[in-house]
């Protein structure tokens, strides 16, 4: 009979074998069955205190961080029927119930061109509108501007995490993984605090690609991380959509190799709901994906209204004096750092502002 683990005992397993994911479910699953480890990784268990894993439990609950381990219900089973799945997910917002939606993952590079950038936010704006859920690694680049289309898109974003929910990798990116734990959620396998390594990222990966029916790759070169994602999804049995490049563009190898292998090219968001609207006719609302903009966006951003942004984010509005501007000139409002990044980041995503190459700022 299989025995029930406790809370404490999975986090002890994920904690003796750190990023060795297959070596954590490994053990998870002898010990399930019944079966005896060896000295060697009963050593290594042994070896995690009890004030290691309180401390990490802990954490979880002061900062509102929900555990879920994989022999709860709630755990998603897109994730649990992987080769190697986690045993145990750290989550910041509300978990959505990826089996019950279509969930889209779109990942692209960080030094995407500006029209890879376009392409990333529009994409992950008509998908939210529709009724997607939108799924990407919360890293700057591509995966930040379809999520922000995302959150525009009033639908559900879920940033999934190559660290620790609490460590502050990318700080420019701090309010836009506030802005989605508000709206959706953020997915960790690594404890709190976990720092990144150069595997993390692709053990990572694996998750944005089981998590959805799909992944987009926006562009990529010839090493992308977005190859990897895109890999996963295949040896899942997922669907994978490109975006076509110019083939002498460096950024669009990677992509267009990924094409002649067999991927689906994707012109625009139609391709997409074209192929999951039979299944899912009642999730999907294309007159919200291409709904025309209404009048008053068209306006400029003098007659705009800031009545729904927040009071710091109006302060910073307030204080912009040149079209282009960087966080470091609104250091003047007497906002802290925190404060500017989480304001500029609402502002961009209810369009008063858009992000430029450099860390500049325009005002639309």
């Amino acid at each position: 009979m299989k025995p029930d683990f406790s809370l404490e005992e999975i986090i002890r397993i994920k904690l003796a074998f750190g990023l060795s994911v297959a070596k954590c479910f490994e053990v998870y699953n002898l010990l399930s069955c019944g079966k005896n480890i060896s000295a060697k990784d009963k050593e290594k268990i042994n070896k995690v205190q009890k004030e290691e894993v309180n401390k990490v439990i802990e954490d979880c609950k002061s900062n509102d961080i929900k555990i879920i381990t994989i022999d709860n219900a709630k755990f998603p089973d897109s994730l649990r029927n992987i080769s190697a799945p986690p045993i145990v997910l750290f989550i910041k917002g509300e978990l959505p119930q990826f089996e019950q939606i279509p969930t889209i993952t779109i990942v692209g590079p960080r030094n995407i061109s500006e029209f890879g950038a376009r392409a990333a936010y529009s994409l992950g704006l008509r998908l939210s509108k529709a009724g997607f859920c939108v799924v990407s690694g919360a890293a700057v680049g591509g995966d930040s501007e379809a999520l922000k289309g995302a959150i525009k898109g009033e639908g559900i974003p879920v940033g999934v995490l190559a660290c620790g929910i609490l460590c502050d990798y990318l700080p420019e990116n701090r309010g836009l993984r506030k802005r989605i734990a508000e709206k959706g959620c953020l997915i960790s396998e690594q404890p709190p605090r976990a720092k990144t390594t150069k595997y993390s990222f692709p053990i990572r990966n694996r998750l944005m690609a089981a998590l959805s029916l799909s992944t987009v790759v926006i562009e990529a070169g010839e090493k992308s991380g977005a190859l990897i994602t895109a890999k996963y999804a295949a040896e899942q049995g997922k669907d994978v959509f490109v975006i076509p490049g110019n083939p002498t563009l460096s950024q669009y190898k990677g992509s267009n190799a990924l094409l002649r292998d067999g991927a689906i090219p994707l012109i625009d968001a139609s391709d997409v709901f074209a192929l999951y609207l039979p299944k899912y006719a009642e999730k999907i609302d294309l007159e919200k994906a291409f709904e025309k903009k209404e009048e008053k966006s068209q306006k400029k951003i003098q007659n705009k209204s800031v009545s729904g942004l927040s009071k710091n984010a109006i302060i910073l509005y307030n204080n912009i004096v040149n079209i282009k501007f960087s966080a470091d000139d609104m250091l003047k409002t007497g906002l802290s750092g925190d404060e500017i990044l989480s304001s500029l980041t609402e502002l961009e995503i209810s369009g008063f502002i858009k992000s430029l190459p450099g860390g500049l700022f325009e005002v639309l």
